[in-house]
C-alpha cells in the first residue's frame, strides 16, 4: 500500500552505473558531459547533479539560463553548459554564475562581449538545421571558419569549445552522420590551420556514444542513456538500467453494469458488469490523455486496461479478475519496454514519456 497519490521513485545508484558504464566505453582522455536539461529528464536536476558531482562528475549540461541557475543555486559546483540562446539582457547572470554560454554568430558573440567576460562554446550547424553557425558541406568550412576567427579576436570571450550535434545518429549506417562529422573535421582541421583555438570539441550524443565511438573527440554528451533510456527503439545496450519508476495508488474500487458509463465524453460502457478501479494519476500528472483506451496500468503485477477518457488527476482502469484493494500501489512504468510501449502508444519518443512527469508529482530518491 502506498500513501501518495502519486509519485516518481528515481534510483540515482541507476544513474551512477550508467553513468561509470558509459565512463568505460570512452577513450581515457575523452570527458564526459552529462545532460541534465529538462529538470534531468524528469528525473530531478539538482538531485542527479549532487549524486554525480560527489562522484567525479564536472560537466553537465541545461537548455537555458533558469536551469543553470536552478543549479548553482542548488550547490552544483562544476562547469555549466547552456545549450540555448540566452538574451543579452541576461549576460550579467551569465558572470554572477560562472556559467558557459553556447554561441551561434558573431553577432550574438558580440552582443554579449560587450557585458564582461564570458566563456563560450560555439555552436556549428552541420545538418541539423536547428541552433548554430551554419557549415553543412565542405564549401561551408571556409566562411564558417571566418566567422569564428572573428568570435575569437573579441574582447572578454573566452572560446571553451565548439561542437555540433547528429540528426540521425540512432542509425548506425547513416550516411548523413558521416557526411556531418566529415564537415566539423574539416572545420576543425581549417581552425588548427588558422592557429585558432576552440577549447573541448565534441559532436557524439547519446545515440552517438553507442553507434560511432570513434567520434568521441573530447568529450561525449550523455542526455537519454544517463537515465538508462534508449535513444530509438533500434539503439539499446541492455547494461543500461532505467532510473524511473512511476507509481500512483487505488483510490477507489467498485462495480459499473453493463451499459454504464466512463468518464468525460460517456465513451466507454462495458457489455457487462465489471470492477473497476479508480487511480489516482491523471493528465496532470504525465498521464497522457491521448492514451485513454489505449494503455494499461499494472496492478499487482497483471496488466489493466484504461477504460474511459483520462481526466486531469484520475483515470479508470478495468480491474475485473484482479485481486486489488484501496491503497494498492499501480504501476505506470518500471522499465524501458513500459516506456517504449507508452510512447508508441502516444505516437512519440521515449523521452518524451518520462520529461512529461509534472513537478507536482513527487520525487523520492532511492
Amino acid at each position: 500500500m502506498i500513501k501518495r497519490r502519486v509519485e516518481a521513485v528515481i534510483d540515482l545508484n541507476a544513474v551512477l552505473n550508467n553513468y561509470n558504464y558509459i565512463k568505460s566505453k570512452l577513450n581515457s582522455d575523452t570527458k564526459l558531459l552529462s545532460v541534465v536539461k529538462a529538470d534531468a529528464y524528469g528525473h530531478g536536476s539538482v538531485e542527479v547533479c549532487r549524486m554525480l558531482e560527489e562522484n567525479g562528475a564536472t560537466e553537465f549540461a541545461v537548455a537555458c539560463i533558469e536551469e543553470a541557475i536552478a543549479l548553482r543555486e542548488g550547490g552544483i559546483k562544476g562547469n555549466i553548459l547552456i545549450l540555448g540562446i540566452t538574451d543579452e539582457s541576461y549576460a550579467s547572470a551569465l558572470i554572477e554564475h560562472s556559467l558557459t554560454q553556447t554561441v551561434d554568430s558573431y553577432e550574438y558573440a558580440y552582443s554579449l562581449s560587450k557585458h564582461g567576460n564570458i566563456n563560450v562554446h560555439i555552436k556549428i550547424d552541420t545538418g541539423m538545421s536547428r541552433l548554430g553557425l551554419y557549415c553543412h558541406r565542405i564549401s561551408d568550412v571556409e566562411n564558417a571558419a571566418k566567422e569564428i576567427e572573428k568570435i575569437s579576436l573579441l574582447d572578454n570571450i573566452n572560446i571553451k569549445g565548439i561542437f555540433t550535434h547528429f540528426a540521425e545518429s540512432d542509425d548506425t549506417a547513416s550516411e548523413f552522420t558521416k557526411a556531418q562529422f566529415e564537415c566539423f573535421s574539416m572545420l576543425l582541421s581549417e581552425l588548427e590551420n588558422r592557429n585558432i583555438s576552440v577549447g573541448i570539441r565534441h559532436c557524439c550524443n547519446s545515440a552517438a556514444i553507442l553507434n560511432y565511438p570513434e567520434m568521441q573527440l573530447d568529450m561525449v554528451r550523455a542526455g537519454i542513456i544517463l537515465y538508462g533510456l534508449s535513444p530509438s527503439e533500434t539503439t539499446y545496450d541492455k547494461m543500461l538500467k532505467p532510473a524511473m519508476r512511476l507509481v500512483s495508488r487505488i483510490s477507489s474500487v467498485s462495480e459499473i453494469n453493463e451499459n454504464d458509463t466512463v468518464s468525460y465524453g460517456r465513451n466507454y460502457r462495458p457489455e457487462s458488469t465489471i470492477k473497476k478501479a479508480v487511480v489516482s494519476i491523471g493528465y496532470a500528472d504525465g498521464l497522457s490523455r491521448i492514451l485513454s483506451g489505449k494503455a494499461t496500468l499494472r496492478i499487482n503485477g497483471l496488466d489493466c486496461p484504461v477504460i474511459g477518457n483520462i481526466c486531469m488527476d484520475l483515470c479508470v482502469v478495468d480491474v475485473t479478475g484482479v485481486e486489488c484493494a484501496v491503497g494498492d500501489e499501480v504501476v505506470v512504468f518500471e522499465n524501458n519496454s513500459d516506456i517504449l510501449r507508452l510512447a508508441s502508444l502516444s505516437s512519440t519518443i521515449n523521452y518524451e514519456i518520462v520529461c512529461s512527469v509534472k513537478n507536482r508529482v513527487p520525487r523520492k530518491y532511492i
